[in-house]
This record gives C-alpha cells, sequence and structure tokens, in this order.
C-alpha cells in the first residue's frame, strides 16, 4: 500500500522548533516567578519591631537561598522557598529581658551577657551605637501566590 501522507523534514523540523519555543518560555516564566516568590520571601522574613519610643528593639532580615517552583497556572502557583535569617537585637542595658535575649546564642545556649557590636547589613539594618548579638537560623516556607490583573500577589504562607 502506497503512503498517503508523509511529513516532510520541514515541518518536522518546524514542530521541533515550537517545542523548544515552548520549553525555553516555560523556563523563562518559572524562573520570574521564583525571582518573585523569593523577594517576598526576603520581605515576610525580614522585619522589624519597634519600641513605644520609636526606637527598633528587635530586627531580621533574610536571604532566600533556594526558591522552587512546586506548581504554576495561569491564575496561581506554589514556590517553596529556603534560606537564612539573621535576627538581632540591641544592647538597651536597662531591661533584662532583652538583655537575656542578646545573650542567647544560635545553639540556644546562654553566654553570659556577652555581645557583639553588629555592622549594618546589606538590608540596611543595624543602628548606629548600638551591639547586639546576632541569632542565624535557617527558615523554609511554601508561599502562595495569586494572579490579580496580571500581577502576582501573595495569598498564604506555610512555614516549615
Amino acid at each position: 500500500m502506497d503512503q498517503i501522507f508523509r511529513f516532510s523534514k520541514w515541518f518536522v523540523l518546524f514542530c521541533a522548533l515550537l517545542v523548544v519555543a515552548r520549553l525555553a518560555q516555560q523556563y523563562v516564566a518559572d524562573r520570574a516567578f521564583e525571582e518573585r516568590a523569593s523577594a517576598m520571601g526576603e520581605r515576610i522574613f525580614g522585619w522589624r519591631w519597634v519600641n513605644a519610643a520609636g526606637n527598633v528593639d528587635i530586627q531580621s532580615s533574610a536571604q532566600v537561598t533556594k526558591a522552587k517552583v512546586i506548581h504554576r497556572r495561569e491564575t496561581d502557583g506554589q514556590v517553596r522557598v529556603e534560606g537564612t535569617q539573621l535576627v538581632m537585637s540591641p544592647d538597651i542595658g536597662s531591661a533584662s529581658d532583652i538583655k537575656n535575649l542578646n545573650s542567647v546564642d544560635n545553639s540556644g545556649v546562654k553566654s553570659q551577657g556577652e555581645t557583639q557590636p553588629t555592622d549594618v547589613n546589606s538590608a540596611g539594618a543595624g543602628s548606629a551605637g548600638a551591639s547586639s548579638k546576632p541569632l542565624s537560623g535557617k527558615f523554609a516556607a511554601v508561599l502562595t501566590l495569586y494572579k490579580d490583573k496580571n500581577e502576582w500577589k501573595l495569598g498564604k504562607v506555610e512555614a516549615e
């Protein structure tokens, strides 16, 4: 029996190029989605607590080291972010509770009230004349984002 229809090499090449273009588009969209989620994760885990006098009591900065898309659709998606968080507390000296908070090291063991001066970190944290004992830790969370008018908005944070 004769072949009625046969794919030409140009048609196969065209289809292959369409598949490659679609995969490249998905890859770029996933990387942009991860970058958006990383920025949101850094804002979530980076915060400041201000006392009644308007001074910063405790502050945190975060850096996302890994972001991975769990799933992404046209209107929603989930990304798992991991990173490190640095929490600093100024050494006020008058409040023993805050001083005790400063004396906790990364392992959770008190170190007899020792404090170290901090430098201004990349996020602008730290204050002039204040010293603190930074606490460092890792964090992981699943961020759910929703699309609203062509912009991704944070919907839910599930800390792990």
